[in-house]
C-alpha cells in the first residue's frame, strides 16, 4: 500500500466516523442534559473503535513503506489515551442542543471525530519511527484541498528530519505522516520555514511570517 493509497484508506474511515457521529446525534432524545450524557457514554467509544482502525492503517502502510530496508523492525498501532480531551470535545460539541441546534451539533461532533481518529495514525507513524534505527524522518501527505498551512508544509515532499519536528495539525486536519528511510529516493529536507511552522511554540513574528508564507499556498 502506498502512502497515497493509505491516505485514501483514511479519507474513507474519516467519512465513515463522521456519519457515525452524525447518526449518534440525531438518536440523542430528552432534555439538554440527558442527550449531552448520552453522547458521552458513547461518543468516545466509536472515536476509540475508528483510532483502533486508523493505528492499525498506520502501522501497516509503516512496514509496507518499509519494504527492503535493511534491519528488521515491526511496527505497532499506537493509540495514546486521550479519553479526558475527548470528553471535553464532546461536552463542547454538545453545546448546541441546549438551543435545540442539531445540525450544528452534528457538524461538531463530526469535526471531533474525524480530528480524533486522525491522530492515532500519525502517532504510530512517528513514535514507531523514533524506535525504529533505519528510520529518517517524515514526508508530510496532504489533500488537493487542503488549506494553504498544510499545503506549505507538504510542499515539494520535504522530509522532516529534525527529530524534534513536531507535526503541526489544526482541528479537522486530515494530513498524514509518510515514513521515509535509510536507502530509499527521498525529497528535500524541510525547509527553515516548514521546520518552523512545524515547532509547537512560535513568538508572533514568527506566526506573521508562516501566515503570509502559507497564504501564497492557498
Amino acid at each position: 500500500m502506498t502512502a497515497l493509497e493509505s491516505k485514501q484508506a483514511l479519507t474513507l474511515l474519516g467519512d465513515d466516523a463522521e456519519d457515525t457521529a452524525r447518526w449518534m446525534v440525531g438518536r440523542t432524545s430528552g432534555a439538554f442534559e440527558s442527550r449531552r450524557l448520552q453522547l458521552l457514554d458513547t461518543v468516545p467509544g466509536v472515536i476509540d473503535y475508528y483510532s483502533e482502525g486508523t493505528a492499525a492503517l498506520a502501522a501497516d502502510a509503516y512496514m509496507d513503506a518499509r519494504a527492503g530496508v535493511a534491519g528488521s523492525y515491526a511496527a505497532a498501532p499506537i493509540v495514546l489515551d486521550r479519553t479526558v480531551k475527548i470528553r471535553r470535545g464532546v461536552a463542547w460539541a454538545s453545546e448546541p442542543l441546549v438551543a435545540g441546534e442539531l445540525d450544528l451539533t452534528a457538524a461538531r461532533m463530526a469535526k471531533l471525530a474525524r480530528t480524533e481518529m486522525t491522530r492515532p495514525y500519525r502517532d504510530t507513524t512517528l513514535r514507531n519511527g523514533a524506535a525504529d534505527g533505519m528510520f529518517v524522518g517524515y514526508r508530510r501527505i496532504a489533500r488537493g484541498e487542503s488549506c494553504g498551512f498544510c499545503k506549505a508544509l507538504a510542499d515539494r515532499g520535504a522530509v522532516f528530519k529534525q527529530g524534534t519536528a513536531y507535526f503541526a495539525a489544526h482541528d479537522n486536519c486530515q494530513c498524514t505522516a509518510a515514513a521515509a528511510f535509510v536507502g530509499q529516493p527521498q525529497g528535500p529536507e524541510a525547509s527553515v520555514m516548514q521546520y518552523t511552522a512545524s515547532k509547537r511554540r512560535r513568538t508572533p513574528a514568527e506566526k506573521a511570517r508562516i501566515n503570509a508564507w502559507a497564504a501564497s499556498y492557498a
